[in-house]
């Protein structure tokens, strides 16, 4: 990556503006319906030369999955994800990870969700996916994902919080503003 490029926020890297943003398509509360209009883009997704979008989209469609506990099909679409991140940014496995790391604690694999929540906040702080960054650190400090002794869910709080009040990224700035009861 030049230096030019490392100016330039995350999101505006690395994201193909041909596509719809998918995270905006999310409704937590339905995610059957959600799933069906994420099937809706995957023949365009599956065509395009982008497989980050295709990867993430995937990833999301798992997710649709875990939130139903059906974790056959959770799995299949996290190996189809999977099966395209050698060919994707690396935001794509973050994404992976994170999902992955959804299903492990859905199943009871707390330790295993750790792990991948650990290894996707240090590849996002590495590729200075700040929004992602700030996500899976608030992750790490929810009880929903990892039982961590309350001083280590602080630390990731903190961390959390840095991400926050030190991003120049406009979408992490809006995520934020959507989300403010996730910082506190």
């Amino acid at each position: 990556m030049t230096a030019a490029q490392e100016d330039v926020p995350y999101c505006h890297r690395y994201m193909d503006f041909n596509f719809p943003d998918y995270m905006a398509l999310w409704n937590y509360d339905d995610p059957q319906t959600t799933a069906t209009t994420f099937f809706a883009m995957l023949d365009m997704a599956a065509v395009s030369v982008d497989k980050t979008f295709f990867s993430e989209l995937l990833s999301q469609i798992a997710r649709t999955y875990v939130m139903r506990n059906d974790f056959t099909q959770a799995e299949y679409y996290l190996a189809q994800a999977k099966a395209f991140l050698g060919n994707a940014e690396p935001r794509a496995e973050v994404y992976y990870m994170r999902e992955k790391a959804r299903m492990l604690a859905a199943q009871h694999d707390r330790e295993g969700a750790k792990t991948l929540l650990v290894e996707a906040w240090t590849l996002a702080e590495k590729e200075r996916y700040d929004q992602l960054v700030l996500e899976t650190a608030l992750d790490l400090a929810d009880d929903t994902w990892v039982n961590l002794p309350e001083q280590e869910k602080q630390q990731w709080l903190e961390k959390a919080r840095q991400t926050a009040a030190t991003t120049q990224d406009e979408r992490t700035k809006r995520w934020m503003l959507e989300n403010p009861s996730r910082l506190q």
